[in-house]
C-alpha cells in the first residue's frame, strides 16, 4: 500500500498493486474503490485494457464513473422513489428526475479503506461503511470489495455486504474497456457477444418499462457476436433513447462466460458473473481526455430500477442476510 494522492478535503488516498509474473498487473485506489490500471501482458509488452485518469484530482472531477464502484444502488431508480415494507423512501436525485448510481455522492465519490492485502500481492480487499440516511438510503451498510488474481490471465471482483435494516443494494464496477489499449481509439470495431435471450427495454430517462423483452429480431441479439459499429448503425427506438447502447441484458444463468469482447487484433476478454444483469454502455458521451465511443462500460449488476418492478430480481438486502456477488474477467492477448 502506498500513497496515491490527497483529496480536496485533505484525506490521503492509498493504492495497492496486484501482479502475477508474466501476467496481469492491477492497481486499485481507495477513492471510489477505483480500478485504476489493468495491464495485460502481450508479446509486445504490457497493454492497458481499461480507460483510466491521470490523477486523483481528475477522478474527483470525473462525471463518467471511470473505473469506480457504483452504489449503494447501481443504475437508475425512477424518481429516486420506491416503497419498502409499506413506506415510501425518497433518495437523492442526481439525474433529474431520477437517481443514478447511488445519488449525488455515490460510492464512486467516497473514500474506501484498504483493509487486507495478501503477502503474495495477488489479492486486496477494500471496505466502506455507508451510514443510515446516506443519500437517503435506509440502514447502515457494511461493504467489502475484493480483487483477486486467480490466474495469470484472470481478475476476480467480489462484493460482500450486510445491513442493519432493509435496504436496496446493487453493486457494480463501472469499468470502461478498450482492448486496444489506446485512448485515441474507439471500441466501434470491437466484437461483443452476450449470452442473453432477453433485455429490459427502457422509456424516457432510460427507466425500464418493467418488461423483459426477447432479443430475437432486435439489434440487441448478440448471442452470435456482433461488431459494435454494426449494432449502433441500426435503427431502433432504444438506440435513439440512449443515443447509443445504454441497456441491461437479462443474462442466461450458467457457468460459462456471460460475455465475450474481442478487439480487431483478436485481444479478447471473457466475463463470467453470478449477477442477473449486464448493463452495456458504448461510451457515446465520453469526453477529453478520451474520445466518444472510446471505451465500453460493462457493468454486471442487478436490474435497473428493480426496487419498482416486482418481476425483476429482488434487490432488497435484509438484516441477517449477506449480499454476495462475483465476476471473473479473463484476458487473452
Amino acid at each position: 500500500m502506498r500513497a496515491f494522492g490527497v483529496t480536496a478535503d485533505g484525506h490521503t488516498i492509498h493504492s495497492a498493486t496486484l501482479s502475477w509474473p508474466d501476467g496481469l498487473e492491477v492497481q486499485l485506489i481507495e477513492y471510489g474503490a477505483i480500478l485504476h490500471r489493468l495491464g495485460v501482458r502481450t508479446p509486445s509488452g504490457q497493454r492497458q485494457a481499461i480507460l483510466s485518469l491521470d490523477s486523483l484530482s481528475d477522478y474527483e472531477r470525473d462525471t463518467k464513473n471511470v473505473g469506480a464502484c457504483v452504489g449503494r444502488f447501481a443504475n437508475r431508480i425512477a424518481g429516486g422513489r420506491f416503497e419498502l415494507d409499506g413506506r415510501e423512501v425518497q433518495v437523492s436525485v442526481n439525474e433529474p428526475p431520477n437517481t443514478l448510481h447511488g445519488g449525488k455522492v455515490g460510492f464512486n465519490k467516497r473514500s474506501w479503506r484498504i483493509v487486507e492485502e495478501t503477502p503474495d500481492g495477488r489479492a486486496v480487499t477494500l471496505a466502506y461503511r455507508s451510514p443510515a440516511g446516506e443519500e437517503g438510503f435506509p440502514g447502515t451498510l457494511e461493504v467489502r470489495a475484493s480483487f483477486t488474481l486467480t490466474a495469470a490471465d484472470t481478475l476476480q471482483i467480489a462484493y460482500e455486504a450486510s445491513a442493519d435494516s432493509a435496504t436496496p443494494v446493487n453493486l457494480s464496477h463501472h469499468i470502461y474497456f478498450n482492448l486496444l489499449g489506446d485512448r485515441a481509439a474507439t471500441i466501434l470495431d470491437h466484437r461483443l457477444t452476450i449470452e442473453a435471450d432477453g433485455f429490459t427495454p427502457v422509456g424516457p430517462g432510460l427507466i425500464p418499462t418493467g418488461a423483459i423483452a426477447p432479443v430475437a429480431g432486435t439489434p440487441f441479439d448478440l448471442r452470435k457476436g456482433e461488431r459494435l459499429a454494426d449494432v449502433l448503425a441500426q435503427s431502433d427506438p432504444q438506440l435513439m433513447l440512449g443515443e447509443g447502447v445504454d441497456l441491461n441484458w437479462a443474462l442466461a444463468p450458467g457457468a460459462g462466460p456471460a460475455l465475450t469482447l474481442q478487439a480487431p487484433d483478436r485481444a479478447t476478454m471473457r466475463l463470467t458473473t453470478d449477477q442477473p444483469g449486464m448493463q452495456v454502455y458504448t461510451g457515446q458521451a465520453l469526453q477529453a481526455p478520451f474520445v466518444a465511443y472510446g471505451g465500453l462500460a460493462l457493468e454486471p449488476q442487478g436490474f435497473p430500477d428493480a426496487v419498482n418492478h416486482a418481476g425483476f430480481p429482488d434487490a432488497i438486502l435484509r438484516p441477517g442476510q449477506i449480499y454476495r456477488r462475483r465476476s471473473l474477467y479473463r484476458f487473452q492477448a
